[in-house]
């Protein structure tokens, strides 16, 4: 995970503004050669204020070399070290221009930016001076009860402890010995190293480099302390340490305290680089200072190449529909001072020159003071979002099944299309005849494909100004602005000759069209849409039953040129209901009925498929299921045709049961209609002498045994009486003369 820069001021008041020590974060300044040269202050606590008398609303932003024209090169060489390197050291520094002595702690929050944090422990004007710097500095420990004196004779391996070293750490003044090697039984084994390696470097350097420290010590009562200890050779022999002098001091707040600034450091981290959005945030001179992963793959920079670049630079948006740029966030919140949000249709240009949908807002960021510092950007891409809205939008203008304009679009359209500038405005409705007998005859998916073949004729035959839309299961509607009734004779005359020149299998496409023209404004839209509508209701009258004819034609002929066996019983059925009306004596009208019924009644069959129909083994229970839908089938067919709707009835009934027990009723007995139990007899006597896939045939008379066996509980007695006394003595073939022929060959 990339470092980031932290803002204090809006993350971590509390923490910094109640530290007993002063707090200061920096950012370092390199020349061209990536050297350290100056460094700026962004912010400082209360503390540093008071241990420097330098005030914040002051210096922020400014220098060190403005504020502390006096600051070694060399201190800002180390300091540049701990920010570009993520380092950090602990040392005493002076300072000419404060006129002070400092023991400060150096780390690195994140690249090109350290913090300090340091205490006052001299009041010592300069080091430098002619004077005795050992005096004073056991002055200052020795008066100072909060740091801990020790005075190592290493000549003479004696060791001076301070009350206020023994008692920092729980003991009284007698508890502990002043011996060298008391310290090895206070600090933790593993600082140990750490100690005496910074001794080494100490004595190595001659006093050059300072020796100092962050170690845990053991406290009396068995809790850690954190101590900074420090010291250095005062007394040499040559290269040989004689003397040292030093302190130690309570640093456990601070380390707490910067345990608490790194934990929430880490999370502010973890929750800025887990959010889905992409955040970006300005600094007070509008050059970006913070992205997170999502903003990198958005924006298509790093953070490394967008860090101080100016915000538009990296955040580039233009207008999706004027093409022009948007107005910068970042400026409108500095000028405004209030949260702004982008408008829409925004499109972000990434450094590649891609454009993405965006949403987003622009919060500032405010210092204790109320001042703007900074402002954060919070966007995400709306791709997904926008395609959905699309989705949304167009389903609900659009019909699902054709892709045409639906109701609701079109009532709409019709509104604002009723006006002055589209006259002769004229609208055509258009109804799909027998849309509910291709469904029942062919399934549902026939009679979408019919619906869309009209639909992609109309489109077809229509202009660009043109609104055409599915109203209806079975209507359409053209709205025509601009168009006469000439203009509209020739619309509808194409129409017509498409739907005329359209094949579809076995399928008949018929459409019956009506249309009515608005001449002038004094006319009532809605007047004029129901006339529309009733010319094509009155064209539906005469054109439906024409095509609902055609369709029992074509279903009787796909039926028989699908299945040859089916046109074989139709055909045989057809014959012995005959043979039995003529046995019972009906009259010639009911024994028309008898022999066409007999030839249709398996027609609902047309729509069970047909690898049931010519299945050579058992039907499974679900195949079986299938199959007794046909004779609803039927009847829904024949219903809806005039010519046929009486014998709907006959079809829907011919495998009730005498005894109740048949389908799809149950009807029993004499509720059973006449010419269907007619139908039931010849249809089970065809079915047992003719051909199955599934079974031999049997001869005639064990054709006549079994349906006496069942007569009275399958069959009405009164037929199979009638009919099978006839036949025992006959040749079946010399009843199949012309007499007695199906009209329906």
């Amino acid at each position: 995970m990339r470092n980031i820069t932290l803002d204090s001021n809006q993350r971590f008041p509390s923490l910094l503004e109640n530290m007993a020590e002063g707090f200061a974060l920096h950012e370092i300044i390199c020349d061209q050669e990536g050297n350290p040269v100056d460094y700026r202050f962004l912010k400082v606590n209360r503390a540093f204020e008071k241990l420097t008398g330098l005030k914040e609303k002051d210096i922020k932003n400014c220098t060190v070399k403005a504020v502390l024209p006096n600051t070694e090169n060399d201190w800002i060489k180390k300091c540049g070290e701990v920010a570009l390197n993520n380092k950090s050291f602990a040392c005493e520094n002076y300072s000419p221009d404060l006129k002070k002595y400092f023991s400060v702690n150096i780390y690195s929050p994140t690249k090109y930016q350290f913090a300090t944090v340091f205490s006052e422990i001299s009041k010592q004007e300069n080091p430098t001076e002619d004077i005795d710097w050992e005096r004073d500095f056991f002055k200052t420990f020795l008066n100072n009860t909060s740091a801990g004196y020790w005075d190592w004779d290493i000549h003479n391996k004696k060791k001076y402890i301070s009350a206020s070293y023994k008692a920092m750490l729980g003991y009284s003044e007698k508890e502990l010995p002043d011996s060298p090697d008391t310290w090895k039984t206070l600090i933790y084994e593993e600082d140990i190293t750490k100690i005496n390696e910074g001794l080494q470097q100490h004595v190595n350097t001659h006093g050059i480099m300072p020796f100092s420290n962050e170690v845990r010590y053991r406290h009396k009562n068995g809790f850690t302390i954190w101590v900074r200890v420090f010291g250095r050779v005062v007394d040499w022999d040559g290269d040989i340490p004689l003397r040292m002098i030093g302190g130690l001091i309570d640093i456990s707040q601070q380390k707490e305290l910067e345990e608490k600034f790194k934990s929430e450091h880490n999370l502010f981290k973890t929750t800025l680089y887990s959010l889905g959005d992409a955040v970006i945030s300005a600094d007070k001179d509008g050059k970006v200072d913070i992205m997170n992963v999502v903003a990198e793959s958005l924006t298509g920079w790093t953070l490394d190449e967008a860090k101080g670049m100016a915000f538009e630079t990296v955040f580039h948006i233009i207008n999706e529909h004027t093409r022009r740029e948007c107005d910068n966030p970042v400026k409108k919140v500095f000028e405004t001072g209030k949260i702004i949000e982008l408008a829409n249709h925004t499109l972000l240009i990434t450094k590649n020159g891609h454009e993405v949908p965006i949403e987003d807002s622009a919060a500032p960021i405010q210092d204790e003071n109320g001042e703007i510092t900074g402002v954060v950007l919070v966007f995400r891409d709306v791709t997904e979002k926008k395609q959905k809205q699309k989705k949304i939008e167009y389903i609900s203008k659009h019909d699902q099944l054709t892709g045409l304009y639906n109701r609701h679009f079109f009532e709409e359209e019709l509104t604002k299309f009723d006006t002055g500038f589209n006259l002769p405005l004229t609208i055509v409705m258009l109804d799909v005849n027998g849309l509910k007998l291709t469904n029942d005859a062919f399934g549902h998916h026939a009679g979408d494909l019919l619906l869309k073949s009209v639909a992609k004729m109309l489109t077809s035959n229509s202009r660009k100004q043109d609104v055409v839309a599915r109203i209806g299961g079975d209507e359409f509607v053209l709205l025509l602005p601009n168009t006469t009734e000439n203009q509209a004779v020739e619309i509808t005359d194409a129409i017509y000759s498409a739907v005329k020149e359209e094949k579809m299998e076995n399928i008949i496409i018929s459409v019956s069209i009506g249309w009515e023209t608005k001449a002038n404004s004094t006319h009532n839209i809605s007047e004029i849409f129901s006339k529309a509508e009733k010319h094509m209701y009155s064209k539906k009258l005469i054109e439906s039953q024409s095509m609902r004819n055609q369709t029992i034609k074509a279903i009787m002929h796909t039926l028989k040129e699908t299945n040859s066996r089916e046109k074989i019983h139709s055909r045989k059925v057809s014959e012995i209901s005959l043979l039995i009306g003529e046995l019972l004596n009906l009259d010639s009208q009911l024994l028309k009925e008898v022999e066409t019924a007999g030839f249709m009644h398996d027609i609902g069959k047309i729509a069970i498929n047909s690898n049931i129909l010519d299945k050579a083994d058992k039907l499974t229970d679900e195949e079986y299921k299938e199959i007794k839908r046909h004779p609803e089938i039927g009847y829904h067919i024949l219903k809806s045709v005039d010519e046929y709707t009486h014998l709907a009835e006959y079809v829907l009934s011919h495998h009730e049961r005498w005894d109740g027990r048949g389908y799809p009723r149950g009807l029993s007995g004499e509720e059973i209609p006449f010419v269907a139990r007619i139908i039931a007899v010849a249809d089970a006597y065809e079915a047992m002498t003719g051909e199955r896939p599934y079974k031999e045939y049997i001869d005639k008379m064990e054709a006549i045994k079994e349906l006496r066996r069942c007569s009275g509980t399958q069959f009405d007695p009164k037929i199979v009486e009638v009919f099978t006394e006839y036949i025992k003595d006959q040749d079946y073939s010399s009843v199949n003369s012309a007499t007695l022929a199906c009209r329906f060959k």
